[in-house]
């Protein structure tokens, strides 16, 4: 004959609100699946990671950008749309910089967006750095 497993206990008060529907009976959840779901809600909780993409630009950039001005911004604002560049502009006094702040994309996206990039591709960059960029306050 096969053994039974033995009922499981419960409170009579539990028993009570079970009956008039005030509660339901749950199924029992393992260790291991309480663990995973934990690990699955800390993922999720995780905080976003930045890279920050600063563009060198030639010295008469302000003279030279403007044919290519109109491809550069839709190229920001298409990343923008796609959820992956927060902030963008260039630096002031003297414009010698475009700044970008990246969200949740490895490097490897930042590169390819420069290398796509209409200043770079006319030659109106002369350098660029990719940092990955931890924010401590804001954001």
């Amino acid at each position: 004959a096969a053994a039974r497993a033995a009922p499981a206990r419960v409170s009579p008060a539990f028993a009570r609100r079970v009956a008039l529907g005030r509660t339901a009976p749950r199924a029992h959840v393992s260790r291991s699946a309480r663990v995973a779901s934990s690990a699955v809600a800390m993922a999720a909780a995780s905080p976003p990671i930045y890279h920050l993409l600063t563009l060198d630009y030639v010295e008469d950039i302000l003279e030279k950008r403007d044919p290519y001005r109109a491809d550069h911004i839709a190229g920001a604002k298409a990343a923008e749309a796609d959820g992956k560049v927060v902030l963008a502009g260039a630096l002031q006094n003297p414009t010698d910089a475009g700044v970008f702040v990246f969200k949740d994309c490895d490097e490897a996206f930042v590169d390819a967006f420069v290398k796509a990039d209409a200043y770079y591709k006319a030659g109106l960059v002369t350098g660029y750095t990719i940092r990955p960029w931890m924010i401590v306050v804001g954001a």
